[in-house]
């Protein structure tokens, strides 16, 4: 009998001592402890985080690349090292602006970690004065809202491209940018479409989003 106790505690003992699993180390720290790479050629089953509270808010993001070589290694997001969220919206209101024309704003934005979109466009003050386009019709010229890429950072030009305003009149713009962190989203490449004259028509590309 006394045999039989020594068994079973030595048993007891030898699966509390291989609880843990290291690869790579001889001194696991977790159930499972990998020191080195790790790849995931397979799905695997993840949990969900619905809520961030205080006990979340040191957490790391993990994710699969399907663009490795080969196909699987687990990428670590470190959250704390972010200085922005995913998507930010900036809020950027323009006056004392020379006729109506912001040709070229360096926003400082670093285009290798961001990407930069418009929305919420405004126009407030004297309007432009139509020119004669032809007999019948009349011209307000090429108004532009974009932003553009120059010089490594985003760029910013709001501003009639045809006609300006009078002298004595003023305009000022409210604009909101969107901004994009990179380490989420990626600038897809432009897809070029010729309509040939048409006003229908089908884009000449799909993206290729994966």
């Amino acid at each position: 009998m006394k045999y039989k106790i020594t068994l079973i505690v030595a048993l007891l003992i030898s699966g509390l001592s291989y609880a843990q699993v290291g690869i790579g180390t001889t001194a696991p720290k977790a159930d499972l402890h990998v020191a080195g790479d790790m790849l995931v050629q397979d799905a695997f089953k993840v949990g969900t985080l619905t809520t961030v509270g205080s006990t979340e808010e040191d957490f790391k993001l993990v994710a699969r690349k399907t663009n490795s070589n080969p196909v699987g290694e687990l990428s670590v997001l470190d959250v704390q090292s972010i200085s922005v969220a995913p998507v930010n919206l900036v809020n950027y209101h323009f006056s004392n602006i020379d006729s109506d024309n912001i040709e070229d704003l360096d926003l400082q934005y670093d285009t290798s970690k961001y990407i930069v979109g418009v929305a919420n466009f405004r126009y407030v003050g004297d309007a432009l004065e139509k020119l004669d386009y032809d007999a019948t019709k009349k011209s307000i010229g090429q108004f532009v809202v974009r932003t553009f890429e120059n010089g490594g950072t985003w760029h910013l030009e709001i501003r009639n491209r045809i006609l300006d305003l009078q002298p004595s009149d003023s305009v000022e713009y409210y604009v909101t940018l969107v901004v994009y962190d990179k380490s989420y989203f990626r600038n897809l490449p432009s897809i070029h479409t010729d309509l040939g004259g048409g006003f229908t028509g089908t884009a000449s590309s799909v993206p290729v989003l994966n």
